[in-house]
This record gives C-alpha cells, sequence and structure tokens, in this order.
C-alpha cells in the first residue's frame, strides 16, 4: 500500500520523503499533518504532462482542496493558477502571487462582496444562475468596469463517485441546464449585455472519478456546445473543471496519459470542424496534486479489547481533524507508524475522542495488538483533510508541517485555547 514518497527505516518506523514519522511526531507533537512538497511537485507535472500535446493550457489548482498559503505557494511557484471558491480563498491566491489572469472564481452562491472584489481586480467569474448574473452585472455597471464571465453548465452526467460529491447530474445543485437550452439562452443574454465579456464555458463533473469515460463524455458534450455558442459568442476558454481521483484502497489509477489523450482530441476534433480559433484548455485538479502528499500523526490514548468483535483503539484526533471517514464513509489507509515491520494480527476500528458514534477513521484494520503511545499513520490526507476540519468540542486544529529535501518546517501552528476564543464576547450584563 506504501507509494514511492514513503519508506521504513532501520528502526522499523515510516518515513515520508525519508523523514522519520515517528521523530516527527514527537519533534512537533501530535494530531500532527505532514505534507511532502516534493510529491506535490511531482503530482503537478505529471498531471500537465498529461495534457501538454494541448498549445493554450492553464491549470488552476482547485484550492478548496486544501487551501493552506504554502501549499498554493508551492504551486503558483510551479505555473498553475487557482480555483478558488470563496474571498478568502481568492485573497491567498493574490497572497502568494497568482496573477488575476490566472484565477477563476467558482461557486454556486457568492456574495456581494465576492463578486465585487472579483470585478475590481479583473478575476473571471464562472456564474451558476441568473440572479448571480444580474449581480454582477449591477456590480460592473457601478464600478465602470466590464466583468470577465462564464457559466456553469450542467451537462447531465453521472460518474461512478460518491452521490454527495457527484455535481455533474442534472438534479444536482451546480450549473445551468444543458439539455433544456438554458444554458445556452444565459449565454444569448449575456452576449448583449455591455457590462460583461464572455470568456469561458465551465462544467465540473464531481469528484473523486479513476475512470477516463465521464471526463471523455464531459469533453464531448461541452464541445459540441461551444461549436452551437460560436454563433453567438466567441468562447477563449473551456474550463473541464476537476475530478480526477487518487487510489485511496489500492484501486487502479486514473490513466492519466489516456485522458489526456482522450479530451485533447475530443477538443480539436470540434475545433478543426468548425474551424474555430482554438481556446484554452483549463483544468482544475485539486485532490490529485496533495491528497497522497500528507498524512496525518495520531497518538494512541487507549486500547480497549473486545471478544468475538473488532478491539477499539483511541486516538488523540477523528472527525474533528478529518471528516470524510464519517462523511463519506471514505477508506483511508492506517498503519502503526513506529511499528511497521510487525505483524497485523489485531482487528481494529480506529476511533478519535469526540463524544460522537461517527467518530471513526477506520473500521476492522488489522494492525499489530495497539499499545498506548503507539503512533498512528492516516494516510492520503492532503486533500479535504484539513479544509474540512472542525473544532468539535472545542478540539483544536491540527499543525502542519512540511517536508522537502531542503528541510522541514510549520507551515500551520497547531491552534490554542486562545484561538479558538478570540472572537466571543460576554455581554456586559452577564458580568
Amino acid at each position: 500500500m506504501l507509494k514511492e514518497h514513503f519508506g521504513i527505516n532501520e528502526k522499523g518506523h515510516l518515513t515520508i520523503r525519508g523523514y522519520d514519522a515517528v521523530e516527527l511526531a514527537e519533534r512537533f507533537g501530535t494530531p500532527l499533518y505532514v505534507m511532502d512538497e516534493d510529491r506535490i511537485r511531482e503530482n503537478y507535472r505529471r498531471f500537465k504532462s498529461a495534457f501538454s500535446s494541448w498549445p493554450k493550457l492553464l491549470v488552476c489548482y482547485a484550492y478548496k482542496a486544501n487551501n493552506n498559503m504554502a501549499i498554493c505557494k508551492i504551486l503558483q511557484q510551479e505555473g498553475a493558477g487557482a480555483e478558488v471558491a470563496s474571498l478568502v480563498e481568492l485573497k491567498i491566491a493574490f497572497r502568494v502571487g497568482v496573477p488575476p489572469e490566472k484565477i477563476i472564481f467558482n461557486g454556486p452562491n457568492k456574495t456581494e462582496e465576492e463578486l465585487r472584489e472579483a470585478v475590481e481586480n479583473e478575476v473571471l467569474v464562472n456564474l451558476d444562475s441568473m440572479d448571480e448574473f444580474e449581480r454582477i452585472v449591477a456590480i460592473a455597471r457601478r464600478l465602470g468596469k466590464t466583468a470577465r464571465i462564464g457559466f456553469r453548465v450542467n451537462p447531465n452526467i453521472k460518474p461512478p463517485t460518491h452521490p454527495y460529491i457527484m455535481a455533474g447530474a442534472r438534479e444536482s445543485k451546480f450549473g445551468l441546464d444543458l439539455e433544456s437550452g438554458e444554458a445556452l439562452e444565459a449565454y444569448r443574454r449575456a452576449s448583449v449585455t455591455k457590462e460583461v465579456r464572455i470568456e469561458a464555458v465551465h462544467c465540473h463533473i464531481g469528484s473523486q472519478i479513476l475512470e477516463p469515460e465521464p471526463f471523455i463524455e464531459e469533453a464531448e458534450k461541452i464541445m459540441e456546445f461551444v461549436a452551437e455558442l460560436s454563433r453567438i459568442c466567441k468562447i477563449e476558454k473551456v474550463d473541464f473543471g476537476g475530478g480526477v481521483g487518487i487510489p485511496y484502497k489500492g484501486e487502479t489509477p486514473m490513466p492519466l496519459e489516456k485522458l489526456g489523450q482522450e479530451m485533447v482530441m475530443k477538443v480539436k476534433r470540434v475545433v478543426e470542424r468548425e474551424n474555430l480559433e482554438p481556446p484554452t484548455l483549463v483544468l482544475e485538479p485539486g485532490r490529485y496534486l496533495v491528497a497522497d502528499a500528507g498524512i496525518l500523526l495520531l497518538r494512541v490514548g487507549a486500547f480497549k479489547e473486545r471478544t468475538f468483535m473488532p478491539s477499539w483503539v483511541y486516538v488523540d484526533a477523528g472527525m474533528n481533524a478529518l471528516i470524510r471517514p464519517a462523511l463519506y464513509g471514505s477508506y483511508h489507509h492506517i498503519e502503526l507508524a513506529n511499528r511497521m515491520n510487525e505483524e497485523h494480527n489485531c482487528l481494529v476500528n480506529v476511533a478519535g475522542p469526540l463524544c460522537e458514534t461517527s467518530d471513526i477513521l477506520g473500521w476492522e484494520r488489522r494492525l499489530p495488538r495497539p499499545r498506548p503511545g503507539d503512533i498512528v499513520a492516516v494516510f492520503d490526507v492532503g486533500a479535504y483533510g484539513l479544509s474540512m476540519s472542525n473544532q468539535h468540542t472545542a478540539h483544536p486544529r491540527p499543525a502542519v508541517v512540511l517536508v522537502s529535501k531542503r528541510g522541514v518546517e510549520v507551515i500551520r501552528e497547531r491552534e490554542t485555547f486562545e484561538d479558538l476564543t478570540r472572537l466571543d464576547r460576554i455581554p456586559a450584563w452577564l458580568i
């Protein structure tokens, strides 16, 4: 199960990029996220290379996967743009040096402030509804600027993924319907509105997809729509969103080269058939770039043995630090980082410290018989781990360290009592 940036040293300890995970846990404490800088760079280069046969390519990292500023800076250095879905994410992109022309602002219900900030800074906004369209028109008129826009369209594609992260089905909350003509009418209306400049078509069909076929179908449907739009307006950017998954449980990885070749072929075919100017192909990977670059290190506090059923091992964080297993039933591989070479002869459930029955990180896992003080490693947590973490029962969120061939450094401090309470106010009449 270990990928190539992990190993086992002479002590029988897990290593990440050559660093002893147990030593990291002792030095920085637990719970602790550890991110591998070099793995992120490798993943980005591999992803971009798969689509490099198309001459005009913009890869925008989806900040929702992990919006830590150091992670975003690594990808900015690699040349990635930013796909943002909130005002703070937009400001993070500016802070780490992503230029406005490489930022895409998505989301189904952007606020007045978010739209104003995007228009003022000339960021491309993909609109999700005609109500959003009316708001951005009014904002652009007040500012005396022209808003750069696209529309998110819904192609009614149902990839094999969890229903909570299926975003391109007709019944989902996202996008303007393609089949009914709703999306076409939106572009027709925008094409005669002087406050906006149409630049893009956007689509995102879902997340954690490991088969190329849904993306190939997406490319075919969207490009046929682009051909139809060419009678109304010029489309400069065709944005296929993100969604490429990773193998969490030993699944067959996405054949990335095949995916890139097939999608580019669909784009090229329509461009040549319709004699269109080649658009910029936009892709918005998140999970693929950062998920397997991260592990979560936890310390065992107690072991509760059970007869004729899995025993319980309790660690110092659960769904507060990693909610995906509780929310989606997601699988994350788990090991004892300090006892990697020992026989995995004990069937356990790995649980956190919260007062929630759903506070489980792993059901029915085989591990060496756990002992208090053991270090548990939870794998593939670099995406939607920290970004979906919470402060249930006032548990501070974990620290994050970055490992690199250049060293180790904290990139997010562990939260404290002061962090969790600094925004609280007690009214004078209660004092």
